[in-house]
């Protein structure tokens, strides 16, 4: 009993949390990541049907009994808070009231009860659950619910001849104390909803609700099933927010979608600041031009003194203590990749240190004033390492007698002709 009254108590503030939270989310924005409403309000009504010992047929309900009128089909209602999580599961807090009753004519018994019943329940939206990349605009959804919860009910059997008591539960007799039963209630069902508006929802929904017990009946017997009620109910759904989509009636790949939708405005918004900076680039591209031009030119002056070095053998260099420049090679704009133009030079290093076994040298890598400082001092010992690697790896230079330096924008030799700063020098020290 301790169990079954903990479990009422954890069941009513969960549906009290549930309808707190619904109503505070009534004030305010939804907060799903593409506004969508994802929670709702039903109010249900309609026919309770009883599935026990004191049922007269398994397939239809009666009305009448020796003159009498005793209807085995009563009405119910129920309310339910909504939450939906996803286009395919909802969580949903119930709570319903109603009466049931039943007869048996050989037994010259018949029931009467008013019962609650309440709890929580998983709601599955079946065509999103099959078909996620079905179109979302469709007007009618099928659903599947379970959930537990309890039914709490006094119930009272009398004879159909003359009214007398036979039995009953929680009116206080038979060694009872004056309370409502409570036991455990396990719904399954079908439901069935058509969407009206952005608003509202019409729906049919039959649930058969399993109670752990055999009391519902005032009739209990070993060896018996448990006891069932059936709601059969017509219901109106309010869908609450501000939105104009509910997350109940769209498809996983339209939630996705509208998800990305975000991210691809961002992007948008990304590629329209990249084409101002295009814009302004293009008002530069003339005096890159000419930087270009005036490398060219440089390039073509120093061919024939590149032949002339590499076809004159090297004589031995005496090293000194301090550094001394000797050569340099030069980069395209934003570059560190060495072009054929410079290939020579390099060869000519190597050549050098092969033939002077003492002799070292610093690659000091430096950039123009274009980018950020941060920028070219990273890009101008770029350029120092791509001239390392190629000593190194393609000509087989020890490791140890070259070293790497980024000096960024500093020791320019120009400040007009940009180009003859993004070099890399060779200084030999010892």
């Amino acid at each position: 009993m301790k169990i079954m009254k903990t479990f009422r108590i954890v069941t009513a503030v969960c549906l009290f949390v549930a309808t707190f939270s619904t109503l505070t989310y009534a004030q305010g924005t939804t907060n799903d990541k593409a506004g969508y409403n994802s929670w709702s309000v039903t109010l249900s009504g309609g026919s309770m049907l009883f599935y026990g010992d004191l049922r007269q047929y398994d397939f239809y309900p009666v009305s009448k009994s020796q003159g009498k009128v005793i209807s085995e089909r009563q009405m119910g209602f129920g309310l339910a808070v909504n939450k939906q999580f996803t286009p395919v599961v909802a969580l949903q807090g119930f709570i319903q009231s109603g009466k049931l009753s039943g007869i048996k004519r050989y037994l010259n018994a018949y029931f009467e009860t008013s019962f609650i019943s309440y709890g929580i329940n998983a709601r599955l939206n079946i065509i999103p659950l099959f078909n996620p990349s079905s179109k979302g605009n469709n007007k009618f959804s099928p659903y599947a619910i379970v959930g537990f919860g309890l039914c709490s009910f006094k119930s009272l059997q009398s004879k159909i001849s003359d009214g007398t008591e036979i039995h009953s539960f929680g009116y206080g007799k038979y060694r009872q104390k004056k309370e409502n039963t409570n036991e455990l209630n396990i719904p399954i069902g079908l439901g069935l909803k058509y969407k009206l508006n952005s608003k509202f929802d019409i729906g049919l929904e039959l649930t058969m609700n399993n109670v752990n017990t055999d009391k519902l009946d005032a009739r209990k017997r070993p060896n018996t099933s448990k006891d069932k009620y059936q709601y059969t109910s017509i219901g109106i759904t309010y869908n609450i927010g501000k939105s104009d989509k509910s997350l109940e009636w769209i498809t996983p790949k339209e939630q996705e979608s509208d998800d990305l939708a975000p991210l691809f405005a961002a992007i948008n918004k990304k590629i329209d600041s990249l084409g101002k900076k295009l814009n302004e680039v293009d008002g530069k591209v003339g005096v890159l031009q000419k930087e270009v031009a005036d490398l060219k030119n440089f390039a073509k002056q120093t061919e024939a003194e590149k032949t002339k070095i590499l076809n004159t053998p090297v004589a031995p260099v005496e090293v000194k203590a301090e550094i001394v420049p000797q050569f340099s090679i030069f980069f395209n704009v934003n570059s560190n990749v060495v072009d054929a133009l410079n290939q020579e030079k390099i060869a000519s290093a190597a050549k050098m240190l092969k033939e002077n076994p003492d002799m070292k040298f610093e690659l000091v890598g430096h950039a123009d004033k274009t980018g950020g400082q941060l920028y070219n001092e990273l890009l101008s010992k770029k350029r120092a390492q791509a001239v390392y690697d190629l000593l190194v790896k393609s000509y087989g230079i020890a490791p140890a007698r070259i070293s790497v330096i980024g000096k960024g924008t500093n020791d320019a030799l120009s400040s007009n002709v940009l180009s003859v700063n993004r070099r890399v020098d060779f200084m030999i020290k010892k």
